[in-house]
C-alpha cells in the first residue's frame, strides 16, 4: 500500500514540475539553466560546495536569522525584512522532518536571492503553505532554486554515476527521497 502510494506521489511530483518546468522532449528550458547558474553562483560565493549544504551559513553570510517556531497549520516557512532591526527573517516550523525544513529554508533562501528588492519593499510577511493550490512563476522559481541549491546539478551528476541509489543519494544530501527523484527527474537522470 505504501509503496504504491509513494510511486502515486512520485508521477504526481514528475508530472508538476514537467508541466512547469521541463519542454517537451525532456529539455531543459532557459529558466533551468538560469537557476542552474544562480544556485551554482550562490554555492561558490557562499563557500558551500559541501554535502549536505550548509543553509544556515548561506543565511548568516547573507545576514538573514533562521528561528524554527511552531507555525500556524499548514504554514511550513516564512521569510520577511524586518525594517527595526535591519535584516531578513526566515520562520521554519518546528515540527516538521528536518529534510522537510531544509527544502523550506533553500525555498525561503531563493525567495531572498530572486526578490530580495521586492521582499525589501514589502511590510508583510512573505508565508510558504506546505501544499500550494496553484503555483505561479515566483514560486516555481522558489522551488526549481531550492532543488539547485540543495542537489547541485554537478555533485548530483557525479554522485548518481557512482551509487543511482534514490535512498542513498537521498541521505547524502539530507533531503527527501521525493525531493530527490524530482530533482533527479528534472535533470534528466532518472525518467
Amino acid at each position: 500500500m505504501i509503496k504504491e502510494m509513494l510511486a502515486y506521489l512520485y508521477k504526481l511530483w514528475y508530472s508538476l514540475f514537467r508541466k512547469f518546468f521541463i519542454k517537451e522532449g525532456g529539455n531543459m528550458s532557459k529558466i533551468n539553466y538560469k537557476m542552474e547558474e544562480l544556485a551554482n553562483d550562490i554555492l561558490v560565493k557562499n563557500d558551500a560546495f559541501k554535502l549536505p549544504v550548509d543553509l544556515i551559513s548561506i543565511a548568516n553570510n547573507n545576514d538573514i536569522d533562521v528561528y524554527k517556531q511552531k507555525l500556524p497549520d499548514g504554514i511550513s516557512g516564512a521569510i520577511r525584512y524586518n525594517k527595526d532591526i535591519n535584516r531578513f527573517q526566515i520562520l521554519l516550523e518546528k515540527d516538521e522532518s528536518l529534510t522537510r525544513q531544509r527544502f523550506t529554508l533553500a525555498h525561503e533562501l531563493a525567495h531572498f536571492f530572486l526578490e530580495r528588492e521586492k521582499l525589501l519593499m514589502q511590510e508583510e510577511v512573505h508565508f510558504d503553505t506546505k501544499f500550494r493550490r496553484y503555483h505561479n512563476d515566483e514560486e516555481n522559481e522558489a522551488d526549481y532554486l531550492a532543488g539547485a541549491l540543495l542537489m547541485d546539478k554537478k555533485m548530483l551528476s557525479i554522485l548518481y554515476r557512482i551509487n543511482s541509489s534514490i535512498s542513498v543519494l537521498a541521505k547524502t544530501f539530507n533531503v527527501s527521497e521525493s525531493s530527490m527523484t524530482v530533482r533527479l527527474m528534472i535533470l534528466g537522470l532518472i525518467k
